[in-house]
């Protein structure tokens, strides 16, 4: 049958032909942005930590008494801590802990223009053991000098000084050098100077949220009063049982006014990093297969609808000569006419809602030509395996039932 006259029977029953191409274009953007969610996901997973995973710890804890002398409390803690049977160091954490912010991502940017875009990144201040305990590697400049450490509470200035990874370091520089150049921190564009770049590391939790997974730098203040914490990383012996989590911590139960919120491996912080996204990428690819479903039971009840409505026509085609396999045929190619209509779209709603969830819900996601094609090609299958049995019963369809009718 020409494709003319399919048009033409499209036409007639535009409304059904509408309800049909709403229905696969709903279909395709929840299925492609779910196979996005999912593959994204996947990738995230893949991504080297490059981190000893089971040599470092976070030691998240929280002081609430204010009457507790908070730098003599962290004196005695990594004293404390270093005297566990195991442990190589211990540094005290005073911005975010590894692959655990413990608050808002922090920025950073190349100069201070307002225009000026910013990286998200992984922001550490240290004490004179915290690149070591870190393991980082210097490729270029220098290491911290020992009167660039600071001490002191939040109304402590700033060190200016700063280490950055070398994937920072080409994000904002690009071929030039960072050494000597300065950066600007957070919205208040608090100034730095680079004086050494190393290694990139998976540190920062909200870098690698948002696709930076070895932003990160390190400045040599020990800062406390951040939120009434107390924190630390520390360095243990490879191949340690969780029996060390436990004797950290029971190390720091020597003095009262604070409480040991959580001691863990950072293998234990990068896997809770992907597990509430892994458990949405579930909870929509469990929506696309409803969805699926939905729009498959809707196609055969579209098109057995549609194929009584036309009875007779199929009827007058059987007169004319037509086979059994050419209605049939020609109930596919219609059906993948209003496909591809839904198809296109289905993929501009997608990108719509590719950037919404982007830009409103924070998920991570990437759009892949691949995996657009492969949901059209599941689709396609979908709507034509659901207008099989419709058609085929359009096609029994005999010349003396309409005959008679008539």
């Amino acid at each position: 049958m020409a494709i003319k006259h399919i048009l033409k029977l499209i036409l007639k029953q535009k409304s059904i032909a509408l309800l049909i191409i709403l229905q696969i274009a709903i279909t395709v953007m929840i299925v492609s942005n779910t196979a996005f969610i999912s593959y994204a996901t996947l990738q995230n997973w893949l991504i080297p930590s490059k981190l000893e995973e089971q040599q470092i710890l976070n030691v998240t804890t929280r002081v609430f008494d204010t009457s507790v002398d908070v730098q003599s409390l962290i004196e005695k803690d990594i004293q404390a801590i270093e005297n566990v049977p195991g442990v190589i160091a211990a540094s005290y954490a005073g911005r975010e802990l590894v692959l655990n912010s413990l608050g808002p991502g922090w920025t950073i940017f190349k100069d201070t223009k307002p225009e000026t875009d910013y990286n998200v990144f992984g922001y550490f201040g240290l004490d004179e053991k915290g690149v070591g305990v870190l393991g980082l590697e210097l490729i270029e400049g220098r290491a911290f000098y020992a009167s660039e450490f600071i001490k002191g509470d939040e109304a402590t200035k700033n060190a200016g000084v700063i280490m950055i990874s070398d994937d920072l370091a080409t994000s904002l520089f690009g071929d030039d050098s960072a050494l000597g150049q300065s950066v600007y921190i957070s919205r208040q564009r608090i100034p730095h100077q680079v004086v050494g770049v190393y290694k990139g590391k998976m540190l920062g939790e909200s870098a690698t949220y948002s696709q930076q997974p070895y932003h990160s730098g390190v400045v040599p203040e020990v800062i406390w009063g951040n939120r009434q914490r107390a924190n630390y990383l520390v360095r243990v012996e490879k191949g340690l049982s969780e029996r060390i989590l436990e004797d950290v911590e029971t190390a720091l139960y020597h003095s009262e006014g604070r409480m040991v919120e959580r001691v863990e491996f950072v293998a234990r912080a990068k896997k809770r990093l992907w597990d509430g996204r892994s458990t949405f990428a579930l909870t929509m690819a469990g929506i696309s297969i409803i969805a699926c479903v939905v729009t498959a039971l809707g196609i055969v009840a579209l098109v057995s609808f549609s194929v009584s409505l036309r009875k007779k026509d199929h009827g007058v085609l059987r007169a004319l000569g037509a086979s059994k396999g050419k209605v049939m045929w020609s109930l596919i190619k219609e059906n993948t006419i209003l496909v591809f209509i839904g198809l296109v779209l289905g993929f501009g709603l997608s990108i719509l809602l590719y950037y919404f969830l982007m830009n409103n819900v924070r998920v991570q996601s990437v759009v892949e030509i691949p995996l657009l094609v492969g949901v059209a090609i599941f689709t396609w299958l979908v709507s034509t395996l659901a207008v099989y049995l419709p058609a085929k019963e359009a096609a029994k369809v005999s010349p003396a039932q309409v005959t008679k009718s008539s």
